[in-house]
């Protein structure tokens, strides 16, 4: 590791734990605001930040061990001995972890965080759903399960997950998902008894699957500041492409940023009513059978496709710099950029949205309205290229052996007819029942 000069004030520095694509795109941001490099924390150097001029890189072989952490942080003190620090998690385990031991960072250290039972309260899924009930927010038809109670009464297919995430990402044992998807009794019961066999302990939610393609999916990123608990930011992205891979899906591989009304109200309610501060993120999707959207979770701290909040125009790093460094007030943002982000070539992409959203696509490519972030022009090491040409040519091999979930639905329920099925989703989905929707 090296210090990296920066061309402007030391004032501050980003520090963020692990090296996943939210990381990259969160240093992006604040390099591009304020021409400096951010530090990440991670046992190795993952395919994001690899060779990347942005980013200061610190090795640390179990960045979840408290101690080390501590340990690091007072290295990096020394390399950087005038700014004040802001740290983050680029996933749930690392912003948990920065939750729970924020009393043990010296002073210099800012925790952009809520505290621990204001975090529990929304990022916990059997909190949130109950918090959902309370102020009338739709979700999806839930049981919440734990070790001793396993029974449920919702229709199939359903949908099994862990309540805590943290406690559940940290696991390792072969058949692990990040969701389960179940056909029968059978089946739930077999993934239910295998999770609490490999170590998790807490809650599980069994929740009806919601009919939709990945472009029925919505992501929400909102910012309240912690000086006057106002709503200062909500961006919307509509999901194009999601990742179907078993540990990554709920990570959107591509998107469109654009308003979306009517979830607006449901995020004001729910930021309101928990005193949450900091950014969320929200995973949503329009439920046709309701005619509206449904929220699946919240999660205190910006997402994995976070950048496109800053790509469409309002910067993530500068509103944590205001709220954090300067207690400054922060004025609301009332507009945002119609853009397209993408880790995915285009060839792939235009293959593998619904062919309504085709035209769309190619709009905003002829318009010159696409980021592609982690191919930022500024980052010019060989090797990085390398990587990200490798890393664009895997996905042509995971879309073709990982169907999505609404894909593995429709094969289980129409298996020999899937092809023609398949054929009229891709004319006739809920997606493009929604785009009707939204343009009339």
């Amino acid at each position: 590791m090296k210090k990296l000069e920066s061309t402007k004030s030391n004032r501050f520095l980003a520090v963020i734990l692990g090296g996943n694509r939210g990381a990259y795109g969160l240093a992006q941001a604040f390099y591009e605001a304020y021409d400096q490099p951010s530090v990440v924390i991670s046992p190795y150097q993952t395919g994001p930040i690899l060779h990347s001029r942005i980013v200061d890189h610190y090795l640390q072989a179990s960045p979840m061990d408290i101690d080390q952490l501590l340990q690091t942080l007072d290295q990096i003190d020394r390399d950087y001995p005038e700014a004040e620090k802001l740290i983050f998690g680029s996933d749930d385990c690392y912003v948990e972890l920065l939750v729970e031991h924020r009393h043990r960072f010296a002073e210099k250290w800012q925790v952009p965080y809520v505290e621990r039972e204001t975090y529990d309260q929304v990022t916990v899924k059997s909190s949130f759903y109950e918090l959902c009930q309370q102020i009338g927010v739709p979700y999806p038809r839930t049981s919440i399960l734990n070790s001793d109670n396993r029974r449920f009464s919702l229709g199939f297919p359903v949908i099994v997950k862990p309540a805590q995430t943290p406690d559940y990402q940290t696991l390792r044992f072969e058949g692990k998902q990040k969701v389960y998807i179940c056909y029968d009794e059978q089946e739930a019961s077999e993934k239910i008894a295998l999770i609490y066999k490999n170590g998790y302990s807490g809650e599980l939610i069994v929740q009806e699957y919601i009919q939709g393609d990945d472009q029925t999916l919505g992501i929400v990123t909102a910012y309240v500041a912690k000086k006057d608990r106002q709503l200062k930011l909500l961006s919307y992205s509509n999901v194009l492409v999601d990742d179907p891979t078993p540990s990554a899906i709920g990570n959107s591989l591509a998107g469109i940023v654009r308003r979306e009304p009517e979830i607006e109200e449901s995020v004001k309610k729910l930021l309101a009513a928990s005193d949450f501060y900091g950014f969320a993120t929200f995973d949503v999707k329009y439920d046709q059978a309701r005619d509206e959207y449904v929220f699946f979770e919240l999660n205190g701290r910006l997402g994995s496709s976070n950048y496109y909040v800053t790509a469409s125009g309002n910067n993530v790093a500068r509103y944590y710099v205001e709220d954090f460094i300067f207690n400054r007030e922060i004025a609301e943002s009332t507009t945002a950029e119609d853009i397209l982000y993408t880790v995915l070539p285009k060839p792939l992409l235009l293959h593998m949205v619904a062919k309504g959203e085709r035209n769309k696509v190619k709009h905003f490519y002829n318009q010159g309205k696409v980021t592609r972030f982690l191919h930022a022009s500024y980052e010019r090491h060989p090797s990085r290229k390398a990587y990200l040409l490798a890393s664009s040519l895997n996905y042509y091999k995971k879309m073709f052996f990982f169907p999505s979930l609404e894909r593995k639905v429709m094969r289980k329920n129409q298996p020999q007819s899937f092809k023609h099925d398949l054929v009229q989703r891709m004319s006739d989905s809920p997606a493009e029942n929604l785009a009707h929707k939204n343009n009339m």
